[in-house]
């Protein structure tokens, strides 16, 4: 059982890569390194226990949460599928952050800041929202997903209007790149190379 304090996080690794010409994103090198490897070390200093929004767990041996047929579909279809599982494995967990595969800046003091409230929160820096980098408290979640339509995608910037998600300012420029193409890729390891 997960009690009140632990710091829960969920890895996004579920959607199709359609503009990376549906490659599993988590498999996916830059620098030599796995994105779901690079992700993992980032969430790890700052979560007791991660969890991967997938079909599968890439080799790490964390728990994998495949979508759940009677939810949502879309991102919010892995936030469902960590309310489903939190319920049943650990009730007291309060809230979850969560961040995408495909990101692998996130920044040091992602958890912290965006726990530090009362009520749910998102990222945001100069280049706007990301909803796909937030804290969700199970709550409110469960609230929203449990009525939202079978089968049908929900954006998680939707979910996080909904509920009255806090925007967290955080500085930086690409501490939020998500890799969604080719040339974001690329980007991405100009980055690295530059480090």
């Amino acid at each position: 059982m997960a009690a009140v304090s632990e710091r829960i996080a969920l890895i996004l690794a579920g959607g199709e890569a359609r503009r990376m010409g549906g490659v599993d994103k988590g498999a996916i090198e830059i620098g030599g390194e796995r994105l779901i490897d690079r992700v993992i070390s980032r969430i790890k200093p700052q979560a007791e226990r991660i969890l991967i929004s997938a079909r599968h767990d890439y080799g790490t041996g964390l728990t994998a949460l495949p979508d759940r047929d009677e939810g949502p579909a879309g991102p919010a279809a892995g936030l469902w599928a960590a309310v489903c599982w939190l319920g049943e494995n650990a009730p007291a967990a309060e809230g979850f952050l969560t961040a995408p595969v495909d990101g692998p800046f996130a920044p040091a003091d992602l958890y912290a800041r965006l726990a530090a409230g009362a009520g749910s929160a998102v990222a945001r820096n100069s280049a706007g929202v990301h909803p796909t980098f937030a804290y969700w408290r199970v709550d409110a979640l469960r609230k929203i997903l449990a009525r939202a339509p079978k089968g049908e995608g929900l954006s998680l910037k939707r979910i996080a209007t909904e509920i009255g998600a806090r925007e967290t300012p955080f500085s930086g420029a690409d501490q939020f790149i998500n890799i969604n193409t080719p040339e974001e890729k690329t980007y991405t390891e100009q980055i690295l190379d530059n480090g």
